[in-house]
């Protein structure tokens, strides 16, 4: 860790959040979405156009389509999930986690050439679905069929979730680890709590609603569906609205279908990727009538930078979530720089984060992000207008 960043403990880390956080070794099921069904069964996990599905219901039935797909499917085969609705896509997903899967998320049908470079061994989707020679089993099927327990050792670091890498460069792939760092880092970064309210305006098939997601299922919270056709009947106040920056600026001029509640309390959290505009995130922020928190990160990398709705800047991108460790690089080669208390006025962005998938480009056991970005000596991060140097 840097002094900057240690200068960032000091003088402005938020109360009450802590800056490295416990991540037990359990699955991703085991440390979300069981854990609350244990304590809070009634408590709501998902509300939708479709009704709701508590934390009990919401656990028992990602236990009954795992161990449904533990039937048809070995441990660490690819199961590509194209969900229906958000209800299939969530205990797909954790279904798929249950059995030691490979899966690939879905919201909606899967171009051929997506599953292509998948290359699953099932294909779970809608009836009346093929692809090629790949066998095709409905939801409903899954729900109502044969089911296995799962036996074995648990395996934390395997594969268990494909994102895309930036540029068709491949798969990043997530494991229980990344997936349990994310909901225990995240959740407690925005201080989620099973009274607070989480809207996705988009599927969790991209870093950053999936954190959102992960972190808000850990801590009870209730997360309302806002990318389906079909909106639900919103509370009058939400607490957390969450999409990219692309979203968020159709939203507020108007370019999407997609409505918001009368009032986001906390504030709207935008994922971004690279530099961004200032003024257009104040924009935003008038439009929406909602603090705008930018959460950056990649399918590659996870989040690893956030604005804390407690301490952030208009033209910061913010500071390290709890469990990131940032370090400045050489834009020109990934070397660590050796850096005092003085700012650092260009320099690519190391990271070291229990939230990122495996792999990478690593330089002196430092993930190189390809992200340049100026840092103040307090450890807020501003994104350099460049944004990627060179191909990571």
């Amino acid at each position: 860790m840097s002094k900057g960043a240690l200068g960032l403990l000091s003088a402005y880390w938020p109360e009450d959040t802590p800056r490295y956080a416990h991540i037990p070794l359990k699955t991703a099921g085991d440390g979300t979405i069981h854990a609350v069904a244990a304590a809070a069964p009634k408590q709501v996990a998902l509300a939708s156009a479709s009704g709701m599905l508590t934390y009990g219901e919401l656990s028992s039935s990602a236990r009954i389509f795992g161990y449904a797909l533990r039937n048809r499917i070995a441990r660490g085969a690819r199961a590509a999930i194209l969900a229906t609705n958000a209800f299939e896509m969530v205990v797909g997903a954790f279904g798929a986690f249950e059995c030691d899967a490979l899966a690939l998320l879905s919201d909606g049908p899967a171009s051929p050439e997506t599953l292509n470079a998948f290359a699953p061994d099932l294909v779970i989707a809608p009836m009346g679905f093929s692809h090629g020679a790949v066998p095709v089993v409905t939801f409903d099927e899954l729900m109502h069929g044969e089911r296995k327990q799962k036996s074995g050792r648990q395996e934390f670091r395997a594969p268990i979730l494909a994102m895309a890498m930036p540029g068709g460069r491949g798969e990043a792939l997530h494991s229980h680890r990344s997936l349990i760092g994310s909901a225990v880092s995240v959740g407690g970064f925005y201080m989620l709590a099973e009274e607070v309210s989480v809207m996705l305006l988009e599927p969790p098939t991209n870093w950053c609603t999936l954190a959102l997601m992960l972190g808000s299922l850990a801590r009870g919270a209730t997360i309302w569906v806002g990318w389906e056709e079909s909106a639900p009947q919103y509370p009058a106040e939400i607490d957390y609205a969450v999409c990219s920056w692309e979203r968020a600026i159709r939203i507020a001029g108007q370019g999407s279908s997609v409505s918001l509640p009368a009032r986001v309390r906390a504030g709207m959290i935008v994922g971004i990727e690279g530099p961004f505009s200032a003024s257009r995130r104040m924009q935003l922020s008038r439009r929406l009538k909602s603090e705008v928190l930018t959460l950056l990160g990649r399918n590659d990398l996870g989040p690893i930078i956030g604005s804390h709705p407690a301490w952030y800047l208009k033209d910061a991108a913010g500071i390290p979530l709890p469990n990131v460790d940032l370090r400045p690089l050489a834009p020109t080669d990934g070397t660590p720089l050796n850096i005092g208390w003085e700012a650092v006025a260009s320099a690519e962005i190391g990271v070291k984060s229990a939230l990122a998938p495996a792999g990478g480009t690593m330089v002196e056991g430092w993930l190189r992000s390809g992200i340049v970005a100026e840092i103040d000596p307090t450890g807020f991060y501003f994104l350099a207008p460049q944004r990627n140097l060179r191909s990571v």
